[in-house]
């Protein structure tokens, strides 16, 4: 074996080595950052982040899922890898339901690596007939089969749709790191499923302010995409309006009540800063943002109840000045309710200590800091609600 096919095989044995320990983190770092993964189970993934996601859903679907190697052939930069997957299926497989079953399947892999040795595509090839088999009775009849590779056709069209629903809805964000007079802001959402009802927005103000808004809809999948969608557009056109938070957030509340969408709410707070580093606040009934500085810890609740509730409903502001240096964190219920394999929640204190220990980072890189330090607390468990961070530092006003 010549060494670039020895560095190759060293590449699939940490793979495996990964997998033993349930480390998606490690088997994603194997892979480029720009790197491409088709694969029947979750659909093509761009980038190593989502890679990352990826094996994460899987090892929560299959806890004790592991590798057995068939063959193994090099033909410089590709690779063919054939394995046996085996497992104890918990999270469904190809989009049918947990059956708890044990899961046997054959998989062939083709790799490509860049000159650094690095995984720049894959495409995986499941036997998925043999995979039903396992989940289905042994005594499957051809009629039991011909609906299982139905409902899977069926699936599949529904997951492509989904992925465009979810391409735009990323498209509707804004740019996630932005530069303004006095501060810099960075936000970021990742939905629990391939769309979410969280969501973030921000504007320049007629008179120079800068307003931003984030806000979390009750529910999950494509019903709370659609309100939330609905919502960053009411958010958008009243907010160029130079009305104040409070009065943003009540003509958000009547538009949604004059739809009458039952049993769907939202939580939501929005702020506006002024070039002088004056910031004037709405929270309706949103984790409270937190305003971090020389002065301590303030949790920014001034506001009233959640959005969508009651008609003509009048909500709170509160105006604060910002000093240089001061640090504004808002977030959705997901990041601190996100938990791990006994049960327990991230917590707003671990969000604070992780806030504290990245204060000297750019509001872009600290955001990456807690999401690292949230999938370290919950790795390898299903989450099962969307996550949505801001972080907005005030370098000084005028």
């Amino acid at each position: 074996m010549d060494t670039a096919a020895e560095e190759i095989a060293a590449v699939f044995a940490r793979i495996q080595d990964s997998f033993a320990r349930r480390d998606a983190a490690a088997v994603a770092a194997l892979y480029a950052e720009d790197c491409v993964v088709e694969t029947p189970i979750v659909g093509r993934q761009v980038g190593r982040s989502a890679v990352e996601h990826a094996y994460r859903f899987m090892f929560s679907a299959f806890p004790d899922l592991s590798l057995h190697t068939e063959e193994f052939l090099v033909f410089g930069k590709r690779a063919v890898w054939t394995v046996i997957a085996t497992g104890s299926d918990l999270g469904g497989f190809m989009g049918l339901g947990p059956t708890g079953k044990s899961v046997s399947t054959q998989v062939m892999s083709l790799f490509t690596f860049g000159n650094d040795g690095e995984i720049v595509h894959e495409r995986q090839m499941f036997d998925s007939g043999r995979g039903l088999l396992y989940l289905a009775d042994k005594g499957l009849t051809p009629t039991d089969s011909r609906r299982l590779y139905g409902e899977l056709v069926e699936r599949a069209e529904r997951e492509h749709e989904l992925k465009i629903a979810a391409d735009i809805q990323r498209a509707l964000f804004p740019q996630s790191h932005y530069r303004g007079t006095g501060f810099e802001v960075a936000a970021s959402s990742r939905p629990c499923r391939a769309i979410g009802g969280d969501f973030f927005d921000y504007f320049t103000l007629p008179d120079g302010a800068f307003a931003f808004v984030v806000a979390d809809v009750a529910g999950k999948g494509p019903p709370a995409a659609l309100l939330a969608s609905m919502l960053q557009g009411i958010f958008t056109a009243n907010a160029h309006r130079g009305d104040t938070p409070a009065i943003t957030i009540r003509e958000a509340n009547d538009a949604l009540m004059r739809r009458a969408i039952e049993a769907r709410f939202v939580t939501t707070v929005y702020g506006v800063l002024g070039e002088d580093g004056r910031l004037t606040y709405c929270n309706a009934g949103h984790n409270p943002p937190l305003l971090i500085g020389t002065r301590g810890v303030r949790r920014l609740e001034t506001g009233g109840m959640v959005v969508g509730l009651f008609e003509h409903t009048n909500f709170d502001e509160q105006t604060l000045q910002l000093e240089t240096g001061d640090l504004l964190v808002a977030y959705s219920d997901g990041v601190t309710e996100a938990r791990n394999f006994e049960g327990h929640e991230f917590g707003e204190e671990r969000l604070l200590a992780c806030v504290r220990a990245n204060s000297d980072l750019g509001p872009a890189d600290l955001l990456d800091g807690i999401f690292d330090a949230v999938d370290q607390f919950s790795a390898g468990t299903a989450q099962f609600d969307d996550l949505t961070l801001l972080a907005l530092r005030f370098v000084g006003g005028r």
